[in-house]
């Protein structure tokens, strides 16, 4: 996992926290967003974990949408993230999220706060400033006496007991053990009923429901909203029955970051996915308001990814054969 998130590429994620923050924005009073972005210690030596907090304020009457990498900020892996609870300072409403971070590189590194978003009312969705951080990354071999004086010689040791005999011996009993166990069992078990017929494969299944949301025509009808929640739980559901992911219990950047850190999805296949959910949360938490096209560039999307990651993609007829046989 440490190896995947060393790597120099990153995807920007809308993670769907909406703030509703009460009151009326003046036209001629201060910026509606302003972040900022803090350390909790500094200097840092290499490999070692720190916590770099993003705080968000604004005015009163303004909507926030924070974005969430998955796998890096600038030069320093994500560990984990989490939210503190939203106060009030100074007539404004704070929001604020912290990233415990690991950087390897010595040296001082730039660190620029993830995008935020922001509507005032009766406007659109605006990308708002940024802050940045400087963190400081020390080496320890340079600091004085790190390793670098010649040390004297140390004297004989005892030498220690060969346990592998003993070792041996043992395993070899309680592989005796537990063959005699197994041979018990099964010799002794019950008959079982016959074994009910196994479940369609994953992906069949969503290519069923795929084929039965386009038939509900809710895109003619214009009801984006349902049409992309129902789109996203397909694949959520499909995600959970092929990888064994609970998918539809998480939230979009705590799926993707679990994708990451058990290695289920490659990364083209972890980056079409995280694009077809950020457009989801924005479509159902964010009040966007997506064209037919859009609709359909989704649903071709989601099919896409179900396509690609089936687990008998290699061998197996198409989608198109496999709903007619099952049909």
């Amino acid at each position: 996992m440490r190896a995947r998130a060393r790597a120099r590429r990153h995807a920007l994620l809308v993670a769907a926290l909406v703030c509703a923050l009460g009151g009326t924005t003046r036209a001629d009073g201060p910026p509606p967003v302003e972040v900022h972005s803090s350390v909790d210690k500094s200097p840092i030596t290499i490999g070692t974990l720190f916590r770099l907090t993003v705080e968000v304020s604004a005015a009163p009457g303004t909507e926030i949408v924070l974005t969430q990498p998955t796998e890096k900020i600038g030069d320093f892996d994500i560990v984990d993230f989490g939210d503190l609870p939203p106060r009030e300072a100074d007539g404004k409403r704070i929001v604020s999220r912290w990233y415990q971070l690991a950087g390897y590189t010595p040296g001082n590194h730039l660190v620029k706060s993830p995008p935020v978003f922001y509507r005032v009312a009766g406007e659109e969705l605006k990308e708002g400033p940024t802050d940045e951080a400087l963190i400081e990354i020390e080496s320890l071999l340079a600091r004085p006496g790190a390793g670098t004086e010649l040390r004297d010689i140390k004297g004989p040791e005892a030498v220690p007991i060969d346990w592998r005999p003993y070792y041996l011996a043992a395993g070899a009993a309680l592989a005796l053990l537990a063959l005699a166990l197994v041979l018990y069992r099964t010799l002794n078990r019950p008959k079982r009923q016959a074994l009910a017929p196994p479940p369609p494969p994953a992906h069949l299944v969503a290519y069923q429901e795929l084929e039965r949301l386009r038939g509900r025509r809710l895109i003619e009808l214009g009801a984006f909203k349902d049409y992309y929640s129902g789109l996203s739980a397909i694949v959520r559901t499909y995600l959970e029955r092929r990888f064994t992911v609970r998918a539809p219990e998480m939230t979009t950047e705590e799926f993707l970051l679990a994708t990451a850190r058990q290695g289920v999805l490659e990364r083209a296949h972890r980056a079409l996915l995280g694009e077809f959910l950020a457009e989801s949360d924005l479509v159902k938490f964010a009040r966007h308001l997506p064209t037919i096209d859009d609709s359909e560039r989704a649903f071709v999307a989601a099919r896409r990814f179900v396509d690609e990651t089936r687990e008998d993609r290699a061998t197996a007829s198409p989608p198109a054969e496999e709903l007619r046989a099952a049909g």
